[in-house]
């Protein structure tokens, strides 16, 4: 899964906005947006292996309570 469709895909099972989902993983909007341009853009950022944990983490925790 490419970072854009995993991002993309945690924002949407979090039902989350861009902004809303920026701020629950503590990152610049700003940030976020280069994390979910194409991988051949200018500005794509990988993102750094902690935020995949942690986004991972937070996707887990939000199952358990749904």
């Amino acid at each position: 899964m490419t970072q854009q469709d995993f991002l993309r895909q945690a924002m949407d099972t979090m039902g989350m906005t861009r902004e809303q989902f920026a701020e629950r993983i503590g990152a610049k909007k700003r940030g976020l947006d280069n994390w979910l341009l194409p991988s051949d853009s200018r500005e794509f950022r990988a993102m750094p292996e902690m935020a995949w944990k942690f986004i991972r983490e937070i996707l887990q925790h939000h199952k358990e309570s749904v």
